[in-house]
């Protein structure tokens, strides 16, 4: 049903809604284990074949309650459980639901079938992501910014770009590498064009040694 291109009309309310939600993460919805914690938090809850119940099937797959006023809240990935800043799950009150038995063991229920913590999920960032230090009350776009090119427990090898023109554009400031710490950096999205006249897309790849530089 769900990998349908066209869909019926769902027959039920509980299947609209978690329908609903499905249909809002579906363009990101990849099978491929998460292996830092920002991929876990955009992991999909319901449709996911790596979040399963006790029967090993998917939540929301099996005509069962699984979620139906959490699905209505908008709470369809893995991050809306979760509470960053307290590194906690949330509760009812946080989630947008009302105080009611059903409820809580949707969300109980949600929970236990997570396979990852959040809160120990590795945070390191893989080849061709891009990363910013970490400023107290920035509003604006970074002065610097980095492409990883390749990391161990603690830093990480990265091309440095610096920011050029107030419209963000960045351009590298070396053709070497340089090692920073990955303690007090965050992931930050870059966008790249093959030339002035295409469209942009999030610059992930990593430079091919001898070709033309992308347009940052």
């Amino acid at each position: 049903m769900f990998a349908a291109t066209k869909l019926k009309r769902p027959p039920t309310s509980l299947w609209k809604s978690i329908l609903h939600a499905w249909m809002s993460v579906r363009p990101g919805f990849c099978k491929l284990k998460p292996t830092n914690s920002i991929e876990t938090l955009r992991q999909p809850v319901f449709g996911n074949p790596l979040i399963v119940n006790q029967e090993g099937k998917s939540l929301g797959l099996n005509g069962k309650s699984k979620g139906n006023s959490l699905a209505n809240a908008r709470c369809s990935r893995v991050r809306d459980f979760w509470d960053s800043e307290e590194k906690e799950w949330k509760g009812l009150f946080a989630l947008g639901v009302s105080f009611h038995l059903i409820n809580k063991r949707n969300r109980d229920l949600i929970i236990a079938n997570i396979p990852w913590d959040p809160a120990t999920s590795n945070n390191v960032p893989s080849a061709g992501e891009w990363i910013s230090k970490k400023e107290a009350g920035q509003t604006g776009l970074p002065e610097w910014v980095y492409q990883v090119v390749g990391t161990n427990q603690s830093t990480a090898n990265v091309s440095e770009f610096r920011r050029i023109s107030h419209t963000g554009h960045i351009q590298a400031t070396d053709s070497h590498t340089i090692t920073i710490p990955l303690e007090g950096y965050e992931p930050v999205k870059v966008l790249a064009q093959d030339n002035h006249r295409t469209t942009f897309r999030l610059a992930k790849d990593l430079p091919i040694p001898g070709k033309k530089p992308l347009l940052y």
